[in-house]
């Protein structure tokens, strides 16, 4: 079910390559991995906009928006994501609940938070799972380059331990400070999807701020919406 997830996360554009030197063998790529995994987990918050391009059978899909995660004190991770373009989508959970409210449709589907904890992209950046049980790190694939403006960029593949339904590998690029920086999602279907991320915040929301984790969670909808309880 939680392919919308990996919507978010997920085409390739010819660019070229500036990077900070991509790992060499896969003992560079499982330390740039572990790297990763330690600088995720160590964050209170994260928020940032992002751009988000997906192709499949010859079309293309633009978005973009704004998402924000939080860890509160004593509490389960939270996140946001709203979506600005094309259409206003809001993804939010509290931690408990899962609500999904599409503007256009007039609709909002809401579901238990605890299925997310399944979903090996969502678990890495909610630092909740190890990123080397669920991948194995390799060096890139050289059919992605990037050249995105600001800081040189460094780039692993990741390649699912065990067959999933959603992804085939994915190829993530992250600056000096293992931020990451875009990724790339590769499915079973051909579909590429693309998440590039800028004006990247760290940490700029205590832990103990309820004020702004009653904004991340909060859900305004106009009072003839559907909602869907699954």
């Amino acid at each position: 079910m939680y392919r919308f997830f990996l919507l978010l996360l997920l085409v390739v554009v010819p660019l070229s390559t500036t990077a900070l030197g991509a790992p060499s063998t896969k003992n560079d790529a499982v330390r740039d991995a572990r790297a990763l995994q330690e600088r995720y987990q160590r964050l209170t918050s994260l928020c940032f906009d992002f751009t988000q391009i997906t192709r499949t059978g010859g079309r293309e899909r633009y978005g973009r928006g704004e998402a924000v995660f939080l860890r509160p004190a004593g509490h389960k991770s939270v996140m946001r994501w709203d979506y600005l373009q094309p259409d206003r989508q809001v993804i939010v959970s509290d931690g408990q609940t899962l609500s999904i409210y599409t503007e256009k449709d007039k609709q909002m589907i809401v579901t238990p938070a605890s299925a997310l904890e399944s979903d090996i992209t969502y678990g890495f950046f909610a630092g909740t799972r190890n990123l080397l049980d669920d991948f194995n790190a390799l060096p890139p694939d050289t059919r992605y380059v990037s050249s995105l403006p600001g800081p040189a960029l460094r780039s692993i593949r990741l390649v699912p331990r065990r067959p999933h339904p959603q992804i085939k590998e994915v190829q993530i690029w992250f600056d000096r400070d293992h931020l990451i920086h875009r990724i790339i999602i590769e499915d079973h279907f051909d579909t590429v999807t693309e998440l590039t991320f800028a004006n990247i915040r760290t940490d700029e929301l205590r832990p103990d701020d309820t004020e702004a984790l009653q904004q991340i969670i909060h859900l305004s909808i106009p009072p003839d919406t559907e909602i869907i309880t699954q």
